[in-house]
């Protein structure tokens, strides 16, 4: 039998979360799970140890690169079969009827359904969190006043959501192999080339906040801002090109280059005419909203780097 659906979970280093996630997924014919684990130092191991890992109708690959969520996540879709894609972070899990929710869109026209998360602690769940908050204020904009662009563009991330796996495959979407925002470019791809979209005001999964985890501390780890930012460019050129840009995306990077890394903010500097008409323009954008302190270091770092002083 093919199975309906296809649930994608990238797995390093967290195995018990990594079963907590799994027992919140039904065992059922109609889901496929894919488990694709990053090169985790002991997953040799793991077939043995978790016993859930065994289950039917799941399939736990293990890949020796370790090229991070996002190629995790490309090996997924490669063994993919289900009607409807779902993904799941390994620290995160579904709610307990979800089952029952997903198969009350199963024969649904809409290419992508976006539903709302819960956010909780990872150490205690019975904690609630204010993580990812934001996509559920985006959706409630939506189903009050039918915009769907903010949903379509801006909920960066690969979960909480039912993509059709025929989209997928029509316009070859993949995952960035990086390892910060790898899910942004395929997650703007999916909301581009979707036909119809359908928002819901119904709860399918929960993300948890775990302080070692990537989104924590955001852009302070090495490398992250510049990854980050790559990743934002490339997404707002697409918009740009495409004439669908509402927000500027690389506006908070920007701002976050200035107080970290010089160097970082000066390689954009020379790189802002493909997102801005003129640099002044750019640099109104950019400053609009901050303090006086901040317009006036963002102009003249910019007016030292256009002397060519800096």
């Amino acid at each position: 039998m093919t199975p309906t659906y296809s649930i994608i979970i990238p797995h390093k280093e967290i195995p018990d979360l990594l079963m907590r996630c799994l027992r919140s997924i039904p065992v059922s014919e109609d889901i496929q799970v894919i488990v694709v684990d990053d090169n985790s130092a002991d997953a040799d191991t793991y077939l043995d140890t978790y016993p859930e890992l065994s289950r039917p109708y799941l399939e736990f690959i293990r890949t020796k690169t370790g090229g991070g969520a996002g190629y995790a996540r490309n090996v997924g879709l490669d063994h993919a079969k289900g009607k409807w894609i779902l993904f799941a972070d390994a620290d995160d899990f579904f709610v307990e009827d979800m089952h029952d929710i997903i198969s009350s869109y199963v024969d649904s026209e809409a290419d992508v359904i976006y539903f709302k998360n819960k956010a909780v602690l990872s150490e205690n769940i019975n904690i609630e969190s204010n993580r990812c908050s934001w996509m559920n204020r985006k959706i409630d904009q939506c189903l009050k006043d039918g915009d769907e662009w903010p949903v379509r563009f801006k909920l960066f991330v690969a979960w909480a959501k039912m993509v059709k796996r025929d989209l997928v495959i029509k316009y070859n979407i993949r995952f960035d192999e990086v390892v910060y925002s790898a899910d942004v470019y395929f997650s703007m791809l999916v909301g581009y080339h979707a036909d119809i979209i359908k928002v819901t005001n119904m709860i399918l999964y929960v993300v948890t906040f775990r302080p070692k985890s990537l989104s924590a501390e955001f852009c302070t780890k090495p490398g992250e801002l510049k990854t980050r930012a790559e990743v934002f460019f490339r997404e707002e050129k697409f918009l740009i090109r495409h004439n669908i840009c509402r927000v500027r995306s690389m506006r908070k990077y920007l701002l976050i280059m200035l107080k970290r890394d010089h160097s970082l903010f000066k390689y954009y500097f020379y790189q802002l005419d493909e997102l801005y008409p003129s640099k002044l323009l750019a640099l109104h954008d950019i400053g609009k909203g901050t303090s006086l302190l901040t317009k006036i270091k963002l102009y003249l770092y910019s007016l030292l780097i256009w002397a060519r002083i800096l």
